[in-house]
């Protein structure tokens, strides 16, 4: 009795561990057809944006097909065959996006459904990219979609979840990648251009050097005061101006033709410490729209228009400018 007893005993174990096993490989043999399904390569880019000479943007309908080269370590855009100075961070950001291009998942992998995704040839900006003569990357920028955030707490700030949809040059697939990746693409010809006049660090200045056909000034730095002719400034005055300066572009935009003359009627120096070379911004002669066609040493053959916006006004100030009291006290000194 005790050997049939031990018998069923290790009959029903046997049959339990058995049991057990085939729902573990039932479950795997699962498993394994899901993650077959699911797998794919999430990198969608790959390439070395140090060896990048070329970006083409063809845009949506409606903007102009955007190139950009890199001549030496200088980027250009050509714009009507001409080549102009483009923003060196707005390309760096956009070359940032794409290199980083990773899918969180596939939303589709039917052709009939790029419309809807806007990764059609028609409807998707589509961005180009060449190191030399080698495309490098070649994608189909789509729409996005704004998720809220799941229970959302009325006592904390929370971020919604940002998707954009992609395709990638001879695949059907359309991917889903976090974040606007579109909206860096999509602009006008001229946002691409190079807009800077200066950019410096006014703590460093020391001396700004005025020179114009009625007048010409230095205004330098002794000790924690700023001068002209021997006079202390202003010091409000001159924070404000100095201020205005330091970061200083321009989006108003002038073809070289519209200058007149080979010598500038305005010159500004800066110069500082800390400086390899002073900042030199020149205002020469313009047609009676523009009155002044003005560039700066930090970004050579690129004019602005000195009547739109108040360019002109805002950089070429005269002594008065610094000196708003009606009297200026004379340095004791």
């Amino acid at each position: 009795m005790f050997s049939r007893m031990n018998i069923k005993w290790l009959a029903g174990i046997f049959l339990t561990l058995l049991l057990l096993a085939v729902i573990v490989v039932i479950k795997n043999n699962s498993q394994s057809a899901i993650n077959r399904n699911r797998s794919f390569n999430s990198q969608l880019t790959d390439f070395d944006t140090s060896k990048v000479t070329r970006l083409i943007i063809y845009p949506k309908s409606g903007n102009d097909l955007v190139e950009l080269k890199k001549e030496s370590e200088h980027w250009k855009i050509v714009v009507d065959g001409k080549d102009y100075n483009a923003d060196h961070s707005a390309i760096k950001g956009m070359m940032t996006s794409l290199i980083s291009l990773t899918a969180t998942r596939i939303a589709a992998k039917d052709k009939d459904q790029w419309d809807t995704y806007e990764v059609s040839d028609s409807a998707a900006t589509r961005v180009h990219v060449i190191a030399d003569k080698k495309t490098v990357a070649d994608v189909y920028l789509g729409k996005f979609s704004y998720q809220q955030p799941k229970n959302p707490n009325p006592y904390m700030q929370q971020q919604g979840k940002m998707t954009s949809y992609v395709r990638i040059a001879g695949d059907n697939n359309v991917y889903a990648v976090d974040g606007i990746i579109a909206m860096s693409f999509s602009r006008q010809t001229n946002d691409f251009r190079n807009r800077t006049l200066i950019r410096s660090n006014k703590e460093d200045w020391n001396r700004l050097t005025f020179h114009g056909p009625v007048e010409a000034f230095n205004l330098f730095k002794q000790g924690e005061n700023w001068m002209i002719d021997g006079l202390v400034a202003d010091s409000a005055s001159v924070a404000r101006y100095l201020s205005s300066l330091a970061w200083l572009s321009s989006s108003d935009f002038i073809d070289q033709s519209d200058k007149l003359g080979s010598d500038p009627s305005y010159t500004l120096s800066i110069e500082g410490e800390n400086m390899v070379a002073p900042v030199k911004v020149f205002a020469f002669g313009a047609d009676t729209s523009n009155k002044y066609a003005i560039v700066s040493s930090l970004n050579k053959d690129t004019y602005f228009s000195g009547s739109k916006s108040g360019l002109f006004d805002k950089i070429f100030v005269g002594k008065d400018h610094f000196f708003p009291t009606e009297e200026a006290v004379p340095n004791e000194e």
